[in-house]
């Protein structure tokens, strides 16, 4: 009979504290707020920022695909570090980095600058989703992680939606480069609190750990591995990195382009821009948190991961593809904006459950390197969309043509990695047969 990896490693450890637990949770949620503060502040202050440096839709779109030109290979490079290196010094390497790219912007706003920091950026940030779920991961059992991982999610688009005010009022009130200025700040605040609450928990695979070693006999937190190939070459893998890869396309967009699409295109206002992109990602935090407890729901009631994790995610994106082409072809107004709060909300789930269902599968000793390369690939939308969008938007002269078509393009990408996850993805599968393939090891 086969063995559902899942449920060996709910081999309970010692000494776990649930305070502790959820403190270490509520610091990455706040790391995920100042995450995507970080990445969200270029968006919103797009307009001055072209006016003011002279650039077009073009070389903005390489600024804003620019965050990612280094976010891979960071992110598996961390990933890992991950597996010998505690993650508490990891992110907290990673945010002194993105306080000193703010910084810098704010000192000398050129164009240079702005790109030179906001690679480096890229290359601070790019492991923080995989670090932050390899992070929670080690506080909670496989059943347990849907909803402190949703939470992270949520942190990630409140983010945006407290940047979006706040960023646009900095930006009119005393200048865009100001608006670099206040999320570096943010940055220095959450390291300080870091240093005292960060801390590794018990589901992990050092063999120093003694709350660790109660559990050594379980394959997942104990000293056995797969190969890399095999993992990443499994269909739940591969269904994951499709769904969260198109899901990670529309969310760059909302981040680069939808301010810039809405006052340009559409005639708002940048205060108006902002309300609507604050409601995009408050949309995103409902979808979220309503997808996680209903996963859990569902799960308790004996629903297959497939279905409570897999189709829930990969429908929810092709769902989401159709409302983006809907939104596209509306006319502005309140229809209008409904139809993009749930286009660019509802996919959004997907960074839920994709690391989640990986974890189900992959031995701990290679989660945060799985989880780097997973991140890796997902995030590679962040290079493409933005500058893909401003090529067509630029070639179309920078009309509202432009822009109806580079939004089109983006539900339709949207709408097929949906449905490429709901063929492939079935966590349990994998996990019996990876299972098979695992190996005693005497390294990480």
């Amino acid at each position: 009979m086969t063995e559902d990896l899942r449920v060996r490693e709910s081999v309970q450890p010692t000494q776990r504290s649930a305070a502790r637990a959820w403190l270490v949770t509520v610091m990455l949620v706040l790391l995920a707020l100042v995450n995507w503060g970080d990445k969200a502040v270029l968006g919103l202050v797009a307009v001055p920022l072209m006016k003011d440096l002279g650039i077009g839709p073009a070389e903005y779109g390489l600024l804003a695909s620019s965050l990612y030109f280094l976010f891979s290979a960071s992110a598996v490079t961390a990933g890992f570090l991950a597996n010998r290196i505690a993650t508490k010094w990891l992110l907290f390497g990673m945010v002194v980095i993105w306080s000193i790219c703010q910084f810098s912007i704010w000192l000398a706003p050129t164009f240079a600058m702005v790109l030179a920091s906001r690679i480096l950026l890229g290359f601070g940030e790019g492991p923080s989703a995989g670090l932050s779920f390899h992070a929670a991961a080690k506080w909670f059992r496989d059943e347990e992680r849907n909803v402190p991982i949703a939470l992270q999610n949520v942190g990630a688009f409140g983010g945006i939606a407290v940047a979006a005010p706040g960023v646009t009022y900095v930006a009119t009130t005393w200048g865009w480069h100001w608006a670099f200025f206040a999320v570096g700040i943010a940055g220095i605040v959450w390291l300080v609190a870091w240093l005292f609450i960060g801390k590794e928990g018990p589901y992990s695979a050092s063999p120093k750990s003694a709350e660790s070693a109660a559990a050594a006999d379980s394959v997942l937190v104990g000293s056995f591995r797969a190969p890399y190939g095999k993992l990443m070459l499994s269909r739940t893998f591969i269904g994951c990195c499709c769904v969260s890869l198109a899901a990670y396309w529309a969310l760059a967009i909302v981040s680069a382009w939808l301010p810039t699409y809405l006052q340009i295109a559409r005639g708002y206002s940048p205060a108006s821009a902002a309300q609507i992109v604050m409601g995009v990602s408050l949309s995103a935090i409902v979808f979220l948190v309503t997808e996680a407890f209903a996963t859990n729901i569902l799960m308790k009631r004996g629903v297959g991961t497939r279905v409570a994790r897999g189709v829930m995610a990969a429908g929810s994106t092709a769902v989401a593809g159709v409302f983006i082409l809907l939104g596209t072809f509306a006319t502005a107004g309140t229809l209008q904006i409904v139809l993009l709060c749930i286009g660019f909300g509802l996919g959004l789930v997907t960074f839920t459950t994709g690391a989640v269902m990986i974890s189900e599968f992959v031995p701990v000793l290679q989660r945060g390197a799985v989880l780097g390369i997973y991140v890796a690939i997902i995030t590679s939308a962040g290079i493409f969309a933005p500058t893909i969008f401003g090529g067509i938007v630029q070639a179309q002269g920078s009309t509202e043509a432009g822009y109806q078509m580079a939004l089109t393009v983006s539900g339709v990408v949207v709408i097929v990695g949906g449905l490429i996850g709901l063929v492939l993805i079935d966590p349990k599968r994998d996990a019996n047969r990876i299972f098979k393939l695992m190996r005693p090891t005497v390294s990480a």
